[in-house]
């Protein structure tokens, strides 16, 4: 009998077989649906894990660009990301216009997150999953000085020039609280979320912030694409959550949601698309991997995200 982890209900849960098509091993795994909160949830996680998380995984790639940059850099990224979170600076209005141009890149997401919350910049942040740090190191660059990653996946500790640290732990291991945590997709890794949350909790310092980015199943992507949907990314997914199980979750951990915002992307249909034309991700003819040899053209893509831009609009995306 599959009893749901998050509401503990057990009737009417039901059962999808999900193959992996991440690196295409393409092995079949059970998950099941909970008919009371919506979480859907692997019945039970692989004994060779490690196998589904190669080192070719994205997350745990070397970055060799956690050097020290030069004060001026520094200087300009600092007075940037000033204006950007904190409110108008003149220069920094200036300087986001003329570093848009130099790097050719729009404003980091964590933009967003940021001015929202109005960290100082010598704020304690956390952030959990990290792989080998590469969100952090861009943190860094723009100024944030009290930076901490912690994965239990990384081969060691890792220490760059800059003072970004990553740690080789389990979350439970952590010392200390933070003033700001963050779990960007890698909450759905990890084993029994209600513990997950509770240890949050008691690494937060009161009144701040934990920040948990998420695949979401309640969304127009299961919907249409079912065990297609290339979020369920089994078997590394244990638990793909609904807005209802993860408000469950955060009042029994005693958290309050503050908000949700929706970011999904176009990724939900090209992946979940190549899925059911039996193309894994890390596959030569992926889009991932290389556009040109893919199925989809620029037009098809752009028409993706615009979709997805919508669906973000009306909470119906598959991230949050």
């Amino acid at each position: 009998m599959n009893i749901c982890e998050i509401c503990n209900n057990k009737a009417d849960n039901k059962t999808y077989v999900v193959k992996e098509m991440m690196f295409g091993f393409r092995d079949e795994f059970e998950y099941f649906e909970c008919a009371e909160c919506g979480c859907i949830q692997i019945q039970e996680i692989p004994e060779n894990i490690s196998k589904y998380y190669p080192d070719n995984f994205y997350s745990f790639k070397t970055i060799t660009s956690g050097s020290k940059i030069s004060s001026i850099e520094s200087f300009l990224k600092h007075q940037r990301m000033k204006h950007l979170i904190y409110g108008n600076k003149p220069i920094g209005i200036l300087l986001s216009k003329v570093l848009r141009e130099i790097y050719k890149t729009p404003m980091p997401d964590y933009y967003e997150w940021l001015r929202k919350l109005q960290l100082p910049i010598d704020s304690k942040i956390l952030d959990v999953g990290c792989g080998s740090g590469n969100l952090l190191l861009q943190m860094r660059s723009d100024g944030f000085t009290n930076l901490t990653g912690v994965d239990p996946f990384i081969k060691s500790d890792i220490f760059y020039e800059n003072g970004v640290k990553v740690l080789k732990k389990y979350l439970h291991e952590m010392e200390g609280t933070f003033d700001f945590i963050m779990l960007n997709h890698s909450f759905e890794h990890m084993p029994q979320p209600l513990s997950v949350l509770k240890t949050l909790y008691s690494l937060l310092n009161k009144s701040r912030y934990v920040l948990i980015r998420i695949p979401v199943v309640s969304s127009l992507a299961w919907r249409k694409y079912g065990v297609n949907w290339v979020q369920i990314d089994a078997p590394r997914h244990f638990f793909i959550q609904t807005t209802k199980s993860m408000e469950i979750l955060a009042n029994k951990a005693g958290f309050k949601i503050a908000d949700i915002v929706f970011d999904s992307h176009a990724f939900q249909f090209w992946g979940s698309e190549q899925i059911i034309k039996n193309i894994a991700m890390m596959e030569s003819t992926s889009y991932a991997v290389n556009p040109d040899k893919s199925r989809f053209s620029k037009q098809q893509i752009e028409e993706f995200q615009s979709m997805a831009k919508q669906l973000n609009k009306e909470k119906d995306g598959d991230a949050a």
